[in-house]
Formats: structure tokens, sequence, C-alpha cells
């Protein structure tokens, strides 16, 4: 029997969030090794694990606000207008920006 993670069709951004994810992991790992911790540099398999575990824990902190603003762009342009335009660009609904939130 398969999980639930392998039944999913991840979207465009659910992707592009997985690889920050990766990114931040690889980084996070890089920096606990880095040498110029001098002794309180780590090594071994435990790394990845601590590394993983911090950028989990942070992602909420630096993913906010960064969803605030998402609703925002949202609220200022709709995927319908009230006249079938977007209320800030005055072109025809979705507007590029509507576009480009909605893959």
């Amino acid at each position: 029997m398969s999980g639930w993670r392998e039944r999913m069709r991840p979207t465009a951004r659910a992707v592009d969030l997985d690889q920050a994810h990766a990114y931040a992991v690889g980084a996070a790992e890089a920096g606990l090794r880095d040498a110029g911790l001098g002794p309180v540099r780590l090594s071994g398999a435990a790394v990845p694990v601590l590394a993983d575990a911090a950028v989990t824990s942070a992602t909420p902190f630096l993913r906010a606000p960064l969803l605030s603003r998402l609703s925002r762009i949202r609220l200022l342009h709709p995927p319908r207008g009230d006249d079938g335009r977007c209320p800030s660009c005055a072109v025809p609904a979705p507007c590029p920006t509507a576009l480009e939130l909605a893959e």
C-alpha cells in the first residue's frame, strides 16, 4: 500500500517549496560543518537530521510573511474583477499577476 505522498499530484508551487526546503537544508548542513566554527563544528550522521530540523522549525517564520504578501497581492489582482477587468491593472481579468499566482 502506498502512502498519501505517493498519491499526491504536487503543484508547481509545492515542487518549488520542496526544492527550496532541500536547498535550505543543504545550506544549514554546510553551515553546521563549517570549519570556521572551530571546536563547535559538527560532523557525523546527525548533521543532516539536525539541519532538516533547523530548517523545518524556521520555515513557518520565514513562510508567514511571504504568504501574507501573496494574500495581499491576490486582493489587488483577483482572478475576476467586478467588471471583468483587474481592478489594479485595468486589463481583462485574470491579469498576468493573477495568472502567475494561480500556477
